[in-house]
């Protein structure tokens, strides 16, 4: 039975190949008679009327060939290689870019800022009240300062200031891209304890309790030529009592500065500061910014008057970086008031109902901490000594000197 059914397999074994040779074969010869045209496709027959469609030709190319490159590149001088990155020192790649560095170091891959902002260092500027080294938005920075001067005594005189400013950018098309306008709106509050004319040495110098301040201030700074560029700015206000709103009531000031920047250590500024004061119109103004150590320095001396200062970096942690500081200011404003009745004898009197001006002056010596958070938050707080306060009435103009003092502020910028 074995030896049948190895019998039978191998029969059909035989049987397969045969039929794989003969289909071998029959694609062979179909293959010669298709090459040598013995074999032809069928015709396709239309019926009576109908018209073959006509045969298309693809037009030729009217693209010109494309050229043959040389196998190996043609001898000549290599071109030059792309500029590499700007690098700034102590830049971190993986840095958030949206929080702030040093507040005397420019962001990554920017020059150093052309102007210096005294309100970052606690100081109250004249004028300035923004700065140019920050990312490009709209609103730029909001401020709050608040300020006291102690009354010292009943013959003193007490002083407390809230101060609210915002500052704005707005990019104009016929000026620089590097020198957008900034506008700053802001508005002060001034609170007075004393004096009020019933006592010696000053029966006539009086005060009103409430005094306000509203000003807009613009800063331009264009960069002029490589290192050179100028710091201009004008601030149009209303300092008054409120009681009495006339042209006296308006003060104009303006600031207009030429700045060297000769190396990321020195920048020298030149130029005039015009304060509108009863006494003081017009100002010089200017000095050398110098830092020691470039933009990681941890020492900062601005010899600038009338508001110089030297700043000390005590720390720095991530991003924030904690800043000692000394400091010269000289203070003060002007005012419109009206005036209440007084008279004493010796005392040139004050006409009652009447407006003036009233200006206040002072020196201040001022010690302070300043600091820098995440997401632009900084912060400073400070004390002062302050001395030759003098107070100025005008028409009569009569002057009272108030004893020396101290004073503290604090104040918070976003």
């Amino acid at each position: 039975m074995c030896l049948l059914l190895r019998e039978a397999r191998q029969r059909v074994l035989h049987c397969r190949r045969a039929l794989c040779y003969a289909q071998i074969c029959l694609l062979l010869v179909l293959t010669g008679q298709i090459a040598s045209g013995q074999i032809s496709p069928p015709k396709v027959k239309f019926p009576a009327g109908a018209t073959p469609a006509p045969s298309i030709t693809p037009p030729a190319s009217s693209l010109p060939a494309a050229p043959a490159f040389p196998a190996t590149p043609p001898s000549g001088t290599p071109p030059p290689a792309l500029p590499a990155p700007p690098k700034a020192s102590g830049f971190d790649p993986y840095a958030d870019p949206t929080l702030p560095t040093s507040p005397y170091q420019p962001p990554a891959g920017m020059p150093p800022p052309v102007i210096t902002d005294p309100a970052a260092v606690g100081q109250k500027p004249l004028f300035s009240e923004a700065t140019f080294g920050q990312w490009p938005r709209f609103l730029q920075q909001i401020r709050f300062r608040q300020n006291y001067l102690n009354r010292g005594g009943t013959t003193g005189l007490g002083w407390m200031t809230t101060d609210l400013s915002g500052s704005f950018l707005f990019p104009i098309s016929f000026m620089p891209k590097n020198a957008p306008l900034l506008i700053t709106p802001g508005f002060a509050l001034d609170l007075i304890d004393g004096p009020g004319g019933q006592f010696p040495p000053a029966p006539s110098a009086q005060m009103p309790p409430k005094l306000y301040s509203g000003y807009l201030d613009f800063g331009w700074s264009p960069q002029l030529t490589h290192g050179l560029s100028a710091d201009l700015g004008f601030r149009p206000g209303i300092y008054s009592d409120f009681n009495t709103l006339t042209n006296k009531s308006w003060r104009w000031q303006g600031r207009a500065f030429g700045v060297w920047q000769t190396n990321d250590a020195q920048q020298w500024r030149a130029g005039i500061v015009y304060i509108d004061r009863l006494t003081i119109k017009l100002l010089p103004a200017g000095g050398l910014v110098w830092n020691p150590g470039g933009s990681d320095g941890r020492m900062r001396f601005d010899i600038l008057f009338p508001n110089p200062k030297f700043a000390y970096r005590l720390n720095s942690f991530r991003n924030t970086d904690l800043w000692w500081y000394l400091a010269g200011e000289y203070g003060g404003g002007t005012w419109s008031q009206k005036f209440r009745p007084a008279a004493w004898p010796g005392y040139p009197p004050l006409q009652g109902g009447r407006s003036g001006r009233v200006e206040y002056n002072d020196i201040r010596i001022i010690s302070g901490l300043e600091w820098t958070g995440s997401y632009g938050l900084k912060g400073f707080m400070e004390a002062a000594w302050v001395w030759n306060r003098q107070l100025r009435y005008d028409p009569a103009y009569v002057m009272y000197n108030p004893p020396d003092t101290f004073m503290v502020r604090l104040g918070l910028t976003y």
